[in-house]
């Protein structure tokens, strides 16, 4: 199932040239388990900041995010590895796939950073990549692949230990306007059938319209969006 996720007065700000940039602006957010959500918002809003924090991946400047009723930040370090390890499910715009490894390598790379044996990491990668379409694909190396493909591989890689929690960053924004709209049905459909929490952030006002929730960041701060 899906995590719930709560967010009071979140903000986050960064120094740059001795200048004070503030991202993240005291925002407020629910989240059911379940959620289906597409992020819009113009170019430096905020969005990764956002996506960062929330798979903490960074701390906010000041705020809380609870997920499942617990404060995410201040868990010791050990607990906040596990969460992003088994909880979180990152999908980027640019892959991060390993290209000396094939496809069941870097889709089983999570799995055995956190312990699992090796063997049973690749088998569950192999059923992972058949899922998403890449069965016949799976001693291929990232350079053999399509974009589409490396794509596929990388929310295989995202799925592997089924986390609570998908977060994918434009994670079409590379691609042609069929492909991507091939991996925005995969998003939804895993979703759907595995009811994770998902967080999409895109650019596109026509591929956010396919989800039952949006929000825009604006000012620092999240507004619904119709």
């Amino acid at each position: 199932m899906g995590v719930a996720i709560e967010i009071r007065g979140l903000s986050r700000h960064f120094q740059k040239g001795g200048q004070r940039i503030d991202v993240l602006r005291g925002a407020d957010l629910d989240l059911a388990p379940g959620d289906s959500v597409a992020l819009l918002g113009q170019s430096g809003s905020g969005k990764s900041t956002f996506l960062h924090i929330l798979g903490a991946l960074e701390p906010p400047s000041a705020g809380e995010v609870k997920v499942d009723g617990r404060a995410l930040h201040s868990r010791p370090l050990k607990e906040i590895d596990a969460y992003r390890n088994r909880q979180v499910g990152f999908v980027f715009q640019f892959h991060h796939l390993l290209p000396d490894h094939s496809a069941v390598d870097n889709v089983a790379m999570p799995a055995i950073i956190g312990g699992m044996p090796s063997q049973d990491a690749r088998a569950r990668a192999r059923t992972r990549l058949a899922q998403v379409g890449l069965g016949h694909r799976l001693t291929h190396k990232p350079g053999e692949l399509s974009g589409g493909e490396q794509q596929r591989v990388a929310l295989a890689r995202a799925l592997l230990l089924e986390p609570g929690l998908l977060l994918a960053d434009e994670p079409t924004g590379n691609l042609d306007p069929s492909t991507a709209a091939d991996v925005l049905d995969l998003l939804l459909d895993l979703n759907r059938d595995r009811r994770a929490t998902l967080v999409v952030v895109t650019h596109s006002a026509e591929l956010a319209a396919r989800f039952p929730r949006r929000l825009r960041l604006v000012d620092g701060r999240f507004q619904e969006a119709a």
